[in-house]
Parts: structure tokens; sequence; C-alpha cells
């Protein structure tokens, strides 16, 4: 019970400070639609695209066995916090002056080498508060990276959206996101110091032990990064900018709904996977099932009103008739959402295990099939061929993960839980379409059809049962046991006669 009290309270304040953060990035991104060109925002998706495509070193291959290994072992976290970024500011170091040289031999112009530049910048930084984040997370204190994100997301919407309606371009809101990122890594930096103290310790031994460790992480993900974010870079030379700002409309959305299952799974559940798998294989299983069935009932109807509603959010969110080519992108996209949601369960469990290596093998046919498709698909259906072969990736992904996952750790009890959300989700999907098809004012989008497609789903999701009764049980005794914890404390602070130490 403390274990699922523990995850009920993380869960509940990541899921506010997500709320935040994403509703800011929702306001962001209006600006973008309604200030910037379709060309100027696609130089600036190409811009931090590109970035991210270098720069994938950073990211893949230590925060998930800082975060394993933390779990496992908390006493060792400064020394694992020194040698990561003393390893990271190395690989920047040289992936920076890669990235400035590579931008220009391919002959972009310069305001595209200038945001690629400030972006690199930004690489560093958001690296650092990504370790910083990855210790906090395997010590559970998920409260710290939440308002983390919160001053870096709010930050930036606040002064971008100043910035944005004075006239300013994309180079000023390059800089702003990298401002944001800046702010969220001091606040992650003094909590985890105030925590473990401070200080810095060069361990060669454990150099060598991060970079072994880092192989499979790494080449899965340099092949990871490649075919999640190659169309991007395949559509520039194909196409245009208009059709990279196309797709980037689309693939923002897409992105940012990826925060779910990165804050269930890489947030919360992945540490305690990772201490459960050295201690009980029965339970493992059972909060690999639960999170699984958390992220299939939400996953489904978000990736219906996405293919339903598509024209009302792009009208909704970018106000210029450029960026209606967007919608079949977003429509071909929803689909893949699932899927990635089930891979973060599927992948995580063979990480937690000590499996990494077999994420390698996934990877590589990912990629492969990737680009076959990309070099196919995209000079006939351009944005929308790109979004057709994301989708089929994480299909292909789901397909090789369910071979390579233990079987007796496979959720298959979540098989129930997806047929009944799906049921739910065509109930939503049918009557968000009958009430668009009364009024096309955005006002009646988000003021009647959103609630009434969240009224139907939960309704017919209830009567299905689609969430197994003694998970509701198991969350409603843990809620009732916070609270009465909260009052307890309550009455003891305000007793006459007693004072608190």
């Amino acid at each position: 019970m403390n274990r699922l009290r523990n995850v009920v309270n993380n869960m509940f304040i990541s899921l506010i400070g997500q709320a935040v953060t994403w509703a800011s990035t929702l306001i962001l991104t209006i600006a973008y639609g309604r200030f910037l060109s379709d060309s100027s925002f696609g130089e600036l998706y190409f811009a931090i695209t590109f970035v991210l495509l270098a720069g994938f070193p950073l990211e893949f291959g230590f925060n998930q066995q800082l975060t394993r290994e933390i779990a496992q072992e908390p006493h060792k976290a400064l020394r694992y916090f020194s040698n990561t970024i003393l390893i990271k500011s190395v690989l920047w170091l040289l992936l920076y002056s890669f990235i400035l040289v590579f931008c220009w031999l391919l002959g972009y112009n310069l305001e595209v080498r200038i945001l690629v530049a400030i972006c690199g910048v930004t690489l560093l930084s958001t690296a650092t508060a990504n370790t910083l984040a990855a210790l906090h997370y395997s010590f559970g204190r998920t409260v710290y990276p939440a308002l983390g994100l919160v001053l870096e997301k709010g930050l930036s919407t606040l002064i971008g959206v100043i910035l944005l309606r004075n006239g300013f371009g994309v180079e000023s809101m390059a800089l702003v996101l990298l401002g944001g990122s800046l702010v969220s890594t001091l606040w992650l930096g003094f909590w985890f110091f105030r925590l473990v103290g401070v200080g810095f310790t060069l361990d060669r031994a454990l150099i060598r032990e991060l970079l072994r460790g880092s192989i499979p992480f790494l080449t899965y993900g340099v092949l990871g990064v490649i075919y999640y974010r190659l169309d991007t870079v395949l559509l520039s030379f194909m196409t245009n900018t208009a059709v990279v700002g196309w797709y980037g409309a689309g693939y923002r959305l897409f992105d940012t709904l990826v925060f779910l299952p990165n804050l269930v799974i890489g947030a919360i559940m992945y540490p305690v996977f990772s201490k459960l798998s050295i201690s009980s294989e029965a339970k493992l299983k059972m909060a690999v099932e639960k999170s699984m069935n958390f992220l299939l009932f939400c996953g489904l109807p978000i990736a219906t009103l996405l293919i339903v509603t598509a024209p009302n959010i792009i009208g909704l969110l970018y106000h210029q008739q450029d960026f209606l080519h967007s919608i079949p992108a977003l429509q071909s996209l929803a689909p893949g959402l699932v899927f990635l949601y089930i891979n973060t369960v599927l992948s995580s469990i063979l990480i937690s295990t000590k499996r990494e290596k077999k994420i390698m093998i996934m990877a590589a046919i990912a990629l492969l099939f990737n680009l076959t498709c990309n070099l196919i698909l995209i000079p006939l259906y351009q944005h929308v061929g790109a979004a057709v072969v994301t989708s089929l990736t994480e299909f292909l992904l789901f397909c090789i993960a369910l071979m390579f996952v233990p079987r007796s750790l496979l959720p298959i009890g979540s098989v129930r839980v997806a047929f009944k959300a799906l049921l739910a989700s065509l109930a939503m999907g049918l009557v968000s379409a009958l009430l668009l098809s009364l009024s096309s004012v955005p006002g009646f989008f988000l003021m009647v059809v959103l609630p009434a497609a969240l009224l139907v789903y939960l309704g017919v999701a209830m009567l299905l049962r689609t969430i197994p009764a003694e998970d509701m049980q198991a969350l409603f005794s843990s809620i009732r046991e916070k609270k009465s914890r909260a009052a307890r404390q309550s009455d003891v602070e305000q007793a006459p006669g007693l004072e608190l130490e």
C-alpha cells in the first residue's frame, strides 16, 4: 500500500505540473500559428529537430543507467552525477562543432545556421537538466522535475508570446527556449545539491563502466533518434520549408502528447520496475499491467479525438489557411501515438530487467523500415507520407517487442482493457462527429464537443467496467488513506497544549 500511495502521489503531482506545461505549450503553439508564417515555423522546427538528431549521444546511454542504478544504490548519486556530466560536456563540445560544420556544408542559409547554433547551446543545458531529473526520479522526487518543467515552459511561453506579438522573429524564440532550459537546469541543480551535497568526484573506473553500459542505450538512441527525426530532414531535402512547417505543426502536437508515457513510465514507474526486477517478478508483472492499463485507457481516446477533430484542432491552434495542410498529417500520426504508448511500457520492461541489448535490434530493424518507407512515400505524399511511416514504424516496434519481452511479464490482462477502451473511444468519436456536424464555430468545439466527448467516453468506459474493479478500489483506498493521514496531522497541529518538534 505504501508503494501504491507513493505512485499515486507522484502521479498526482506530475499530472498537475504536466497540465500547466501542456497548457503553456498549447498557448505557444497558437502564438506560432498566429505570428509566424509556415516557412518561418518550418525553419525553427527544422533547427530544433536537426540539433536533436545530431545530439542524440547526450540523451541516450546515460540517463536510463542513472535512474536504474541510483534507484538500487542511492548513496552513489553524487559520484554518478559528476562523471556523467563530465562525459556529456566532452561529448557536447565534439557534437556542437560537428553540428555547426555539417550545417554549413549542407548549404543551409545564414538564418537557419544561426538557429542551429542557438539550439545547439540549448542541447547542453537540456542534457544537464535531464541528467538531474533522472536522479530526482530515482529518489522518487518527482515534484522537482515537474516544477522545473513548469518554470521552463511557463517562462518560455510568457516571454515568447510577448516577443512574437511585438514582431520579433524565430531567432528571438530560439533564445527564449534556451533561457527557459537554463532556468530549469538551475532549479533542478539547486535541489539536487541540497539533497546530496556539493562535490565533484572523478572516477575513471566509473567512467569506463558508464561508457560500456551506455553502448546498448547509445546504439538504440542513435538508431531511434534517426528514425524518429529523419523524416524532417528528408522533407527538407525533398520538399521545402513550408512542407516542413506543415509536418511540424502536426508533429508538434504528437510530440506534446508523448508526455503521458514519459511521465507515467519514465518518471514514475521505471524506477519501480527497476526495484521490483530484483525482488519480485510477480509484483513487477502486476506493476507492468497496471501501467499498461492506464496508458491504454488514456491513449485510445486521445488518438480517436485527434482523428475525428483534427480540422478543429488545427483551425484552433493555427489561424493561417496554409496550416490546413497539417490536418491529414495529424490524423495519420494518431494511430502511432497508441503504439508509442504501448512500446514505452514494453521497452521499459526490457531495460529494467537488463535486456537492453534487445532494444538495439528493435531500433536497427525500425530504422531500416523507416528509411525505406520514407524514401518511397515522401516523394509521393510529402508530409502525409512521413506521418504514415511514423505510425507504421511504431506498429512494427510493437510487434518486435512482443517477441522480446519475457512471456511471464507480458501484460495479457491489458488486452481486455484495450478492447473495452476502444469500444468507448468509438462511441465517443461517433458522438463527437455528430456534434461537429452541427456547428464549426471554435467556441462550440471547446465548450460543447470536448466536454461531451469526455463524458461519453467515461460513461461508456464505466458501463463496460474498463478499469478492473480491484484497481479502482486500490486507488480510492490509497487516496482515502492519504486524506486520513492529512486530517490526523491537522488535528495534531491544531490541538491546544501540543507543540510539534
